[in-house]
């Protein structure tokens, strides 16, 4: 009788353990739908993320490009005789602006209006912002629009009041250099611009055209400022390629240019120098000087 009641209790004991066992398995499994759930419609509702996580898993496998050290034989040249040669270009590519590295009240840029279009930008960008918006068009038979560019002081100013924090005070804002460009595409502005395919391809390829991506998603604690995919900013050749490949931040990147050595990448040859002296490659076909905003200048040779 002992014998059958207890044989009788450890097959309820027994049912009673798998039955709790599969409630507790099914609950997991509810609570892995619902995450999974909420993660599809986070993602689904906020691109931008599915678009970082996809750049850097693509990142890990992309060949990054980089300056290497380099030497060869130059020449001394004074700076004044150097800006003189019709080799050589100058322009404010390579500045440096931030609430560290500020415009002097009395910077005043070069500036030149994109295709009688009412938008200003330095003059350094707008060939190049030309060939980018042309791609974009070729490839997605889409307009890239400009919602803000070249800013005097006064308007500067004037967005600093409207958006507060969001804008840079003045002196501190690339767009008073005519250097940053925020772009849309209709329908896609601000953070939405990654929602469009051809937000993303600029993102993935504005560097071919000599821009970056100024504000980074990794770069805050150099920039100071959080992600802003439609604010593009041109810096030329070889270092938009090195900037975007490396993710590197423009502040990184300018100090990681050790004064008076020449580094080569892609044909290019860069050396950062401040002068009034310039050691400069012998034999060169062209080349681009820019102040960087630090006391130096950068400069990049071809040929």
């Amino acid at each position: 009788m002992n014998s059958e009641f207890n044989s009788g209790a450890r097959r309820e004991a027994l049912k009673t353990r798998r039955t709790s066992r599969r409630r507790v398995l099914l609950f997991a499994l509810g609570c892995l739908c619902v995450v999974l759930l909420a993660e599809g419609i986070f993602f689904y509702i906020h691109q931008e993320y599915r678009f970082i996580i996809g750049e850097v898993i693509a990142g890990l496998d992309g060949p990054d490009v980089t300056l290497s050290e380099t030497s060869f034989e130059t020449a001394n040249v004074d700076i004044s005789e150097f800006l003189a040669d019709t080799r050589v270009e100058q322009n404010d590519s390579m500045m440096l602006i931030n609430t560290e590295h500020m415009l002097s009240e009395d910077y005043s840029p070069e500036i030149g209006e994109y295709k009688d279009s009412g938008v200003f930008m330095n003059t350094c960008v707008t060939k190049a912002y030309a060939e980018l918006s042309q791609e974009v068009l070729s490839i997605y038979n889409e307009k890239l629009y400009v919602s803000s560019a070249y800013r005097t002081a006064a308007e500067q100013l004037e967005t600093a009041a409207e958006e507060g924090d969001v804008a840079q005070k003045v002196g501190a804002s690339e767009h008073q250099a005519g250097l940053g460009v925020d772009v849309y595409t209709m329908y896609h502005a601000g953070m939405a611009f990654l929602d469009g395919e051809p937000g993303r391809w600029v993102n993935r390829n504005c560097q071919n055209f000599g821009f970056i991506i100024r504000y980074p998603y990794n770069g805050k604690r150099d920039t100071g400022i959080t992600y802003e995919p439609w604010h593009l900013r041109y810096v030329g050749h070889p270092h938009a390629e090195v900037i975007m490949s490396t993710n590197a931040t423009l502040e990184s990147y300018i100090s990681s240019l050790e004064p008076q050595k020449f580094y080569s990448c892609n044909g290019y040859t860069v050396t950062r120098q401040a002068g009034p002296q310039l050691s400069v490659p012998k034999s060169f076909s062209s080349a681009v000087i820019s102040p960087d905003n630090c006391g130096y200048y950068i400069i990049t040779f071809s040929g």
